[in-house]
């Protein structure tokens, strides 16, 4: 059994041996088969990175684009009011300095009377609208009017005889004033308001919203502005900015219906009013002609308190005309580092009134404004005087930025500050959170002298003193503190901020 076994393993081995010879000749074929193309194997290296090359073709690549962005903002803000000026329907436009003067009334000439000839049937002599105002002495009921200093706008009765001259004095036989007269008055003041028109703009400001269902709708808010500057490039427009903050689309709509896109120039923080703009390229010739820039007044002047006024524009929230005299013109709105003036009328309006008060020369003298009414004054209409808001609206319509102290300061009446032994200057009433003043030192009670070497003694000199300063710039503040029971003259330095 054994035998047999290993008979059987030895012929199986040799048949193993017989496969292997046989299967030689096909492993030195395939040998020598890969061995004919060795020569054609290589090895891929990769090529090592020069990241010195790179970074500096990157910083190249980005000083190209800095120097080209810069070239061509410069090429734009150099040759653009050229072009603009060049594509101009008209061609004669210069542009002009922004300025906004005033017009004082208290010294004009008295018109020269006419007298008839002896062979000329009687005139009635008639001062125009503009000449006029409504104070007692104005409206002759009897008594002698004198040519030189009686009153500077009158209305002449009808002579009913040849004058009689007494030296510079012309005396008529007085006529009592008729119920035409009276109708015939208030349809020149009618008159005079739409040529104030000519000088008013809707501003409508546009905004869209969702409603309660997520549906979009677009909403309008609309307010009176007055034009106050043509600089021959654009128009310039205030008004009150309460409703237009956050207006998407500014429109202005003129008085003969013609409509144009405005932008906001700036706007004032505390008192809300803003400067907007439209180019002249954006109005027709036609409006371009018959609109005008306000005749604007001086609110600053004795003649005003209870003299006629009007407000013109939206005082009773839409296109109106109300007709009513100044009652007060003393009191105040303070902000930071100023102090307006506050005219109040005895005009009954909108709480959303908006529009301009003129005097019965066509003159704007104060720009409706909210907010400042006292308890129990109701809807009387306000307005900012244009004298104490006219270097606010010059400097807002030229960009310039306002230095910041951040005082709320008030005048102190003579008859007080020497009943208590005060010095010279303007009391500060409180002062803002980390402002420029609160970081130097500066308290409640205060009263500030000086402002670097120009006194101050009332609110309009304070407000002068320190726009002739910088903002950033350092300065020395001149103050009075109460220190026992006297006041004792300390100085500061402070580097003023800028007004937002």
């Amino acid at each position: 059994m054994k035998t047999d076994k290993n008979e059987t393993d030895i012929e199986q081995e040799k048949k193993q041996k017989q496969e292997n010879k046989a299967r030689e000749p096909e492993k030195k074929a395939a040998t020598s088969q890969a061995s004919d193309y060795e020569f054609i194997r290589e090895q891929i290296k990769e090529r090592p990175v020069n990241r010195k090359k790179i970074l500096r073709r990157m910083l190249f690549t980005a000083g190209m684009a800095v120097l080209f962005a810069t070239i061509a903002c410069l090429t734009f803000l150099l040759l653009e009011p050229v072009f603009s000026k060049l594509l101009s329907s008209d061609t004669e436009s210069e542009l002009k300095v922004v300025s906004l003067p005033e017009q004082n009334t208290e010294d004009d000439p008295v018109q020269a009377v006419v007298i008839p000839e002896d062979d000329e049937e009687p005139l009635v002599i008639e001062t125009p609208i503009e000449n006029m105002s409504l104070n007692d002495e104005d409206v002759v009921s009897g008594n002698a009017v004198t040519g030189d200093s009686a009153s500077e706008n009158r209305v002449e009765p009808q002579p009913t005889e040849k004058p009689v001259i007494a030296g510079d004095t012309i005396i008529y036989e007085a006529v009592p004033l008729e119920i035409e007269d009276y109708r015939q008055l208030y349809r020149k003041m009618y008159a005079l308001s739409q040529e104030v028109e000519k000088s008013l703009v809707t501003v409508t400001g546009l905004h869209s919203d969702m409603d309660w269902m997520n549906d979009p709708y677009l909403s309008a808010q609309k307010t009176t502005g007055v034009i106050v500057n043509d600089n021959g490039y654009e128009m310039l427009i205030l008004a009150d900015s309460t409703k237009l903050d956050s207006a998407e689309t500014l429109r202005a709509t003129f008085f003969n219906g013609d409509t144009g896109t405005l932008t906001v120039k700036a706007i004032d923080s505390d008192t809300k009013l803003g400067v907007y703009a439209i180019r002249l390229t954006e109005i027709g010739a036609d409006t371009r002609k018959a609109v005008s820039v306000a005749v604007l007044g001086a609110s600053y002047t004795n003649n005003l308190l209870g003299n006629a006024v009007m407000a013109v524009g939206s005082p009773l929230g839409s296109d109106s005309i109300c007709y009513g005299a100044v009652t007060s013109t003393g009191n105040t709105v303070s902000a930071r580092d100023a102090a307006y003036q506050l005219l109040t009328t005895d005009m009954q309006g909108d709480k959303n009134a908006s529009g301009v008060i003129v005097n019965l020369r066509g003159q704007v003298v104060g720009l409706i404004c909210h907010g400042h009414e006292a308890d129990g004054m109701g809807n009387l209409i306000h307005a900012y005087g244009y004298s104490s808001i006219r270097r606010l609206i010059e400097d807002l319509a030229t960009g310039k930025v306002r230095p910041y102290l951040g005082l709320r300061i008030s005048d102190v009446a003579g008859d007080v500050a020497k009943e208590l032994g005060l010095p010279d200057g303007v009391y500060v009433e409180q002062i803002d959170m980390d402002s420029p003043a609160m970081a130097a030192g500066l308290a409640r009670g205060d009263l500030i002298q000086k402002i670097g070497d120009i006194s101050v003694k009332s609110v309009s000199e304070y407000m002068n003193a320190l726009l002739t300063q910088e903002a950033g710039t350092e300065v020395n503040i001149t103050y009075a503190r109460l220190s026992g029971v006297e006041y004792r003259t300390m100085q500061v330095t402070v580097e003023l901020g800028t007004k937002e």
